[in-house]
């Protein structure tokens, strides 16, 4: 490994961190506070004034702003909490440019092309795909760029999804050959990097560098007994996305004995990652058998179903019937 190989820029945006205590990005509500209307009302000394004879009027709208701001605030939490679940918890990066000077103009062109990619620009994001490597050395994750590159990963189309990919690994100065696998290899043998180096084998793998090797080294992290190392495992095969890691992410829904990672695994096989739709209706066969499952505890069902909702679009709540029936007719 390179002496340049830094620990995590704490500096840039963890997007979608599970905090300690496990909260997974899968929840759908958001938190936090909001700034509503306020103000008192002070009732006029004329009787006959029309504030007073307007005061339901008044009220009912101060009441109609205060709810309006409300809902704001709810999609825009939500909205914020879906972009943390669909980045299946991207770390922190631990760039190996970080020590490099920066091309300026190469850094303003590569954010101009990721903003284009985060709008939904398809041309954009072939662009990205075939200039991307050549940003190795000349550009690094900011936090604007981080922002982008978040916003980018959220997108449903899959092409924008892998431009994202790239642009990510370029600006963290891995090369898509032998030499950023073996890079990565040994970054996830340190601590401080694994979660970084896991979800960027994943997305190296998903980027055409031999995805089978970069699969059995993620999974050699599996069975650590740390479960946030088993997290970021689980993480790195949803972005690695392959037909070979579905049965494995089913699995560690079942059996992983850390709801965190259950849950995770379940999100990565929702809406996270890099599977496509089909690859998503063969993991949906088996969340819906699981809801007949008496191994599986409550909470695990319900992850499954906020998985099957994410993929089906329907909302079916828990009612196993219905999602047989949803998956059959699927087909």
């Amino acid at each position: 490994m390179p002496s340049n190989l830094q620990p995590p820029d704490s500096s840039l945006p963890n997007h979608g961190q599970a905090d300690s205590a496990g909260q997974s990005p899968a929840v759908r509500a958001g938190s936090g506070s909001e700034q509503t209307p306020s103000g008192v009302w002070n009732a006029p000394t004329q009787p006959h004034s029309w504030l007073v004879g307007s005061a339901p009027v008044v009220v009912w709208f101060l009441a109609l702003i205060a709810a309006s701001a409300l809902l704001a605030w709810g999609l825009q939490s939500a909205g914020k909490r879906l972009i943390a679940s669909l980045n299946a918890q991207r770390p922190a990066s631990t760039s190996l440019t970080s020590a490099t000077p920066l091309s300026p103009t190469a850094q303003s062109e590569a954010e101009g092309l990721l903003a284009r990619v985060a709008a939904g620009d398809s041309l954009a994001a072939e662009q990205v795909l075939s200039q991307s490597e050549s940003w190795i050395g000349k550009t690094r994750r900011t936090p604007r760029a981080n922002q982008l590159i978040t916003v980018a990963l959220d997108q449903h189309d899959v092409r924008l999804r892998q431009a994202a990919l790239q642009a990510d690994l370029a600006m963290d100065g891995i090369p898509r050959d032998a030499t950023g696998l073996n890079l990565l290899k040994t970054a996830a043998g340190t601590r401080d990097q694994r979660a970084w180096a896991l979800w960027s084998l994943g997305g190296l793998g998903n980027r055409g560098v031999d995805p089978e090797q970069t699969a059995d080294i993620i999974e050699s992290y599996l069975g650590d007994s740390d479960a946030r190392v088993r997290m970021a495992a689980v993480n790195g095969l949803a972005i690695l996305g392959t037909d070979q890691t579905i049965p494995v992410l089913v699995d560690r829904f079942r059996n992983d004995w850390s709801a965190l990672v259950q849950e995770q695994a379940a999100c990565g096989l929702a809406e996270s990652g890099m599977y496509t739709h089909e690859q998503r209706m063969v993991a949906a066969g088996s969340l819906v058998r699981g809801l007949n499952d008496s191994q599986l505890t409550a909470d695990q069902k319900n992850w499954a179903v906020h998985a099957l909702e994410d993929i089906s679009g329907q909302n079916l709540g828990m009612n196993p019937t219905a999602w047989q029936h949803w998956y059959e007719n699927s087909h």
